[in-house]
């Protein structure tokens, strides 16, 4: 690498030479999707997540116009809204059938099969996110935008942004200058990887060492590095951490990017109110001196008037003929008197505007002490959301897009939470010796303990799993106490059905004997693991969460909505861990595990509802 790499700055969006790499490498895993639904990402107006169902499998699809585009494992925190239903209309249900690059630009085409139709994503500076008709009307576009060359608008045709080359003396005259990059208007990281500060201003040259590159990324020639805080890029650079997949660099890098922005722009929210209120507690507070000063002084020039009452009331009378007003020196003080009034009344009158001020600086107190509880609330508001953000922005598991539990002897358990993670999970993750569960009622997950090699899995386990096939089975919905399960090994489930016969998806044919774990009692622990930098909700038996923490509740079927009981367990949980600030970001996720209307039975620790 040459010496005279220009130092990186850092990077906000994703490249062409990124683009490529990252179709390159994920094109198989999204050709052929169907987009099962979309959101927007809370806290952002211009992020988008496409939950695809791809073959027996589920995945997000994160997508930032201006930005990047990628396949995400973080659990974004999502919400719908009146954009987000519209696009839902246009894009639900469809198939992704091709992805390309438009005029070799950070532009994405997302091609559909309903219709035609086509979803553009532009990762250029102000760039958008629309939908188009087979003939490139725009039906669908995430900001109506107006630029010189182009209208961003529902019913317009879609026109790229036009390219931009600078003229044959300019893009000399920059290349002997060493600006490479604005020349061509590539990174600079693509500059220092092919050291082209060092190459000769040929410019066919550092054209070619361009091309050679992208046919290399076509070509699946992909190194994925990312640079903390910098970059990240499909090729080896100096200092880089190496990843085996490009998209999985690129959720990380933005990932730290969407987190330090939601970071700052709460912060920066919150930042504001405070201000405001530290302003306005200023003003009160310079009021209450003046205050302070008024009444002191009228007070004082009060008690002055009173112990020269003699003297005043002949003075008044002598001028009460002459003038409605006259003024005094007294004590060095000069004093304006009424003739109308006598001495004792003028210094009522000094007492009264005393006592006036007296009440202003006491109202003026209780403002104060509201201002400055408020303030207090806010600061602890800022580090609760600082939190939350740290909370919600969490790397997914694989499995957690299942039901999903860890028995008390560590055996990963997942169940389907409809017909199609049914079939996913027999059909992907089921093997001869793992175990297969189901409760003894119409309507219940499919579930299965995943063995491990050289481990017995014991009955304990195959009871922690039984907890999790009848927690979530229709008996929950219905309100019984308890429900038998079922369990057999893996080879003894098949998605052939006996000749002659059909069976429904997320339906299994069951051979040989069956095994029963009778009368599962429906009751289900929810619990907080906390651990160094994060704190993850788990749920199972109440042996298999009791085991991982002291801090859970257990459910069972009640009159409560799923809502209303997740902020119960919220309330329990931050009642017992005051410290932890933010855990009302878990709200969602501990509404997920909850199978349907509850009440909680207990807890592990005090609880007044």
């Amino acid at each position: 690498m040459s010496s005279q790499n220009i130092k990186l700055q850092r990077k906000n969006s994703m490249t062409y030479f990124d683009l490529i790499a990252w179709i390159t490498e994920n094109r198989k895993a999204v050709e052929g999707c169907i987009i099962d639904n979309v959101f927007l990402v809370q806290n952002t107006e211009n992020t988008y997540i496409l939950k695809l169902y791809c073959g027996g499998r589920d995945q997000e699809l994160i997508i930032e116009p201006g930005k990047r585009i990628n396949i995400t494992k973080y659990n974004y925190p999502k919400i719908s809204s009146t954009k987000i239903t519209t696009l839902r209309g246009l894009i639900r249900g469809d198939i992704i059938t091709n992805i390309n690059i438009l005029n070799q630009e950070r532009i994405l085409i997302l091609e559909l099969k309903r219709g035609e139709k086509k979803i553009i994503v532009e990762l250029l500076p102000r760039g958008v996110l629309v939908i188009l008709d087979k003939n490139d009307k725009i039906l669908f576009a995430n900001e109506y935008k107006e630029f010189k060359d182009r209208l961003i608008r529902i019913g317009e045709t879609y026109k790229p942004p036009p390219t931009v080359e600078p003229n044959k003396e300019e893009l000399e005259k920059l290349i002997k200058k060493g600006s490479i990059a604005k020349a061509l208007g590539i990174p600079q990281e693509v500059v220092n990887y092919l050291s082209l500060q060092s190459t000769t201003p040929d410019i066919n040259l550092i054209r070619e060492k361009i091309k050679n590159l992208e046919i290399s990324l076509i070509n699946g020639e992909i190194k994925p590095c990312l640079i903390e805080d910098t970059t990240v890029v499909p090729f080896p650079l100096d200092g880089c951490k190496e990843y085996q997949r490009f998209n999985d660099a690129i959720d990380d890098y933005f990932y730290t990017i969407s987190q330090k922005e939601l970071s700052e722009k709460s912060s920066r929210k919150i930042l504001e109110e405070k201000q405001k209120i530290i302003t306005t507690i200023k003003q009160i507070e310079d009021s209450i001196k003046e205050y302070e000063n008024k009444e002191k002084s009228y007070r004082q020039l009060g008690n002055i008037i009173l112990s020269k009452a003699y003297e005043i009331d002949q003075l008044l009378l002598d001028n009460r003929p002459k003038s409605k007003k006259i003024k005094l020196n007294l004590d060095g003080v000069e004093i304006e008197l009424d003739t109308s009034l006598s001495a004792t009344k003028n210094a009522m009158r000094f007492f009264d505007e005393a006592k006036e001020y007296k009440r202003k600086i006491e109202r003026a107190l209780e403002s104060l002490d509201e201002l400055k509880e408020k303030l207090e609330k806010i600061e602890k508001q800022e580090i609760e959301k600082q939190n939350e953000i740290k909370l919600v922005l969490r790397k997914k598991e694989w499995y957690e897009k299942y039901r999903w539990s860890i028995s008390r002897n560590g055996y990963l358990i997942i169940a389907g939470k409809d017909a199609s993670q049914n079939e996913s999970i027999v059909k992907k993750y089921l093997r001869d010796k793992d175990i297969f569960l189901h409760a003894d009622i119409a309507g219940a997950p499919a579930t299965i303990i995943i063995a491990q090699e050289n481990n017995t899995i014991l009955e304990d386990d195959i009871y922690d799993a039984a907890v999790i096939a009848a927690s979530y089975s229709k008996a929950w919905k219905v309100g019984l106490a308890s429900v038998d399960v079922f369990w057999v090994l893996g080879n003894q489930v098949s998605k052939s059905p006996p000749s002659g016969e059909y069976l429904n998806k997320g339906s299994f044919m069951i051979y040989g004997k069956k095994n029963f774990v009778k009368n599962v009692k429906l009751q289900l622990a929810i619990g907080l693991i906390l651990s160094e930098n994060s704190v993850s909700v788990i749920v199972g038996s109440e042996e298999t969460v009791s085991a991982k923490t002291k801090y859970y509740a257990i459910i069972a079927p009640g009159d409560d909505d799923k809502e209303r009981i997740a902020q119960k367990i919220i309330k329990v949980f931050s009642r017992a861990l005051p410290d932890i600030k933010g855990l009302n970001a878990l709200k969602t996720d501990i509404e997920d595990k909850i199978p349907g209307k509850s009440k909680i039975v207990k807890t592990s620790i005090t609880y007044n509802s």
